[in-house]
């Protein structure tokens, strides 16, 4: 335990120094996303003030030490449960056969999700083709996949943009409702869909406008 300790300090001691390095470097900016002992590093209060050593040291042997007691406490528990409950052991080997032993994808394969396809799968969405806003409130998405429909990518991949997007997509169209009635100039059918990274129109989709008349408050 004594090495632990030892090497955390000289841990936190390099990074401190490494972070001081690039601060005066202005073209070495730290643009990528923080580790937790950087965010330690950075912190101030009120006054500007930082984080002494021994308040980060202490603050990582909360979150490495601490932190570790726990989890193994809890996994220890879930074992002893497991071994004790012979059914509940064989669903979760059950389980873990269906996703470890089901498909293995080689290594060094490339995977490509066709996204077109996983969006109209009829195994998670009934009669994909039509259009069905509801499908998405959250008494009809119980027990559908989670990746099912990735609109934003998922996981690590994950759009950055998506809550500022999914903002976007949800005033602009309600402004519009709100002061018009909308009306397709153009059948689905006769719309042309080009497949690039996003499914955009071949050509312009034509809309239709009529300004709603004012609406008495009751």
């Amino acid at each position: 335990m004594d090495k632990a300790y030892a090497y955390k300090y000289e841990v936190i001691y390099e990074r401190a120094e490494y972070i001081s390095y690039i601060e005066l470097d202005s073209e070495s900016g730290m643009r990528k996303r923080r580790a937790f002992l950087d965010t330690l590093l950075k912190t101030t209060d009120k006054d500007g003030n930082k984080l002494s050593r021994q308040d980060v040291q202490e603050e990582v042997d909360t979150f490495m030490f601490r932190g570790h007691n726990t989890t193994a406490t809890a996994v220890n528990w879930a074992v002893h449960l497991l071994g004790s409950y012979p059914e509940v052991h064989r669903k979760v080997q059950q389980e873990l056969r269906e996703v470890f032993d089901g498909f293995k994808v080689p290594k060094g394969a490339k995977a490509i999700v066709v996204t077109y396809a996983l969006h109209r799968d009829p195994r998670s969405f009934l009669s994909p083709e039509e259009f069905r806003p509801g499908r998405f409130l959250l008494g009809n998405s119980v027990g559908r996949h989670p990746y099912a429909f990735i609109s934003f990518s998922a996981t690590l991949c994950n759009c950055i943009g998506q809550r500022f997007a999914t903002m976007e997509e949800t005033v602009i169209p309600a402004s519009i409702l709100r002061y018009f009635n909308t009306e397709a100039c153009q059948k689905g059918e006769g719309l042309r869909t080009l497949r690039e990274i996003i499914l955009r129109p071949e050509k312009a989709v034509w809309i239709k406008l009529e300004r709603r008349k004012p609406q008495t408050p009751p």
